[in-house]
């Protein structure tokens, strides 16, 4: 029984395991993600709130929500301070299932929250696909399912209406489109991520001029850039319409993090660099500690790496620095991180390369100890689910 199932995943076509993959990982994102309206952080309600008054109203004004923070007030018209594309992703369900219905100091958060989860799972199912370009249906599988409950795309990503679950899907569908010479497409995904995240605007810009220079081709960079150009003229225009400004990074949400990039020291930023990895309340290594096996063959994994794979990783590692001189590397949170999860996106085919050497060649006792960081990393993810903090401007 067992080798007729195997035999049939190995044979698999694409669409099927994507559905195995990203089926599963839905229902459990929907299931466990946040319900409590009062326990939403701000950035999520933030970016609820327009796709509501969108889809209830169909215009982004604010007013009656000015009191709390991330509410603006930009020439004579109150609006969120988030960037649009999160607002524009979650908008479908709150025509389905919005209500002007008060329940508390906002409508029902819920909408919001479900397309958070959704567009999480697609992240992994998305990255499933990825995987499928180096290696068999079982292993990326396996790989896609230990990223959805082994990283903080499951405690973060899913859990409310942060950037980040949009961020991944829109970049993992960019890192496919690289896979597979999809070049304009790979742009067009790009471009959806910046309107999700701006400063996303760095991997597009990065991974499309390695992408080219390992292509020799002025050819790939020109379609990535075209692509992408349609997401920043988007975002532009909509700057300009909403926030009165043609800035990528307008006051309302961009001023600090320029700012802080003028002023921020050598030494801080290397504090930065060192907490995003190893601080224990709130890094990628600490919270995900099955991480640290995909390190260990790292030089193998780059030298069989195909020149997509390279891209990617190259264009998340240089946003990543530059984010850190950008932003504090903590990200507003009690615990865990969140700041990390674009990045893993676009690292993780190399990571993949990197672990799969290891684990080749390593011995039973090295095994058991990944798989045990990887049961430690679900249950810290767990953990992070299942403590809340009460946001005092919703009660």
């Amino acid at each position: 029984m067992l080798t007729r199932a195997h035999t049939r995943l190995q044979t698999a076509p694409a669409w099927q395991t994507f559905l195995l993959v990203m089926v599963p990982v839905a229902v459990l994102y929907l299931l466990t993600m946040q319900t409590s309206d009062v326990e939403s952080n701000f950035d999520s309600v933030a970016s609820a709130l327009p796709a509501w008054r969108l889809a209830q109203f169909g215009d982004l004004d604010l007013s009656q929500f000015e009191d709390l923070p991330f509410i603006f007030d930009v020439g004579g018209s109150v609006v969120s301070n988030r960037p649009p594309g999160i607002a524009f992703l979650a908008t479908p369900l709150y025509w389905l299932f919005g209500s002007d219905t008060f329940t508390g100091v906002t409508p029902s958060l819920l909408p919001a929250t479900a397309t958070a989860a959704l567009a999480s799972a697609g992240a992994v199912g998305v990255l499933h696909l990825v995987l499928r370009r180096l290696t068999g249906p079982k292993a990326a599988t396996g790989a896609a399912l230990v990223f959805a409950v082994g990283t903080s795309t499951w405690s973060i990503s899913a859990n409310e209406l942060w950037p980040h679950g949009p961020a991944q899907l829109a970049l993992a569908l960019a890192v496919l489109g690289l896979a597979g010479g999809r070049y304009f497409g790979s742009g067009l995904a790009f471009g959806a991520s910046l309107l999700i995240r701006p400063v996303t605007a760095l991997i597009a810009a990065v991974a499309g001029l390695v992408q080219g220079w390992v292509s020799r081709s002025a050819r790939v960079v020109v379609l990535i850039g075209a692509g992408s150009a349609v997401g920043l003229a988007a975002l532009l225009l909509y700057n300009q319409t909403v926030l009165d400004t043609w800035s990528i990074a307008p006051p309302s949400y961009g001023e600090s993090f320029v700012d802080r990039a003028q002023t921020q020291s050598p030494l801080a930023y290397l504090g930065d660099v060192v907490g995003f990895l190893f601080h224990p309340k709130y890094s990628v290594f600490v919270w995900s500690p099955f991480l640290v096996f995909t390190l260990l063959r790292l030089r193998t994994g780059w030298q069989q790496a195909p020149g997509w794979v390279r891209a990617a990783a190259v264009g998340g590692v240089i946003y990543m620095l530059i984010h850190l001189r950008l932003n504090r590397f903590w990200g507003g949170l009690a615990f865990n991180y969140r700041y990390a999860l674009e990045l893993l996106v676009m690292v993780a085919p190399l990571l993949f390369l990197s672990w799969q050497a290891w684990y080749g060649e390593t011995g039973p006792t090295g095994r058991r100890l990944f798989w045990y960081s990887v049961a430690a990393s679900v249950a810290m993810q767990v953990v992070a689910i299942n403590v809340g903090f009460t946001n005092g401007y919703l009660v």
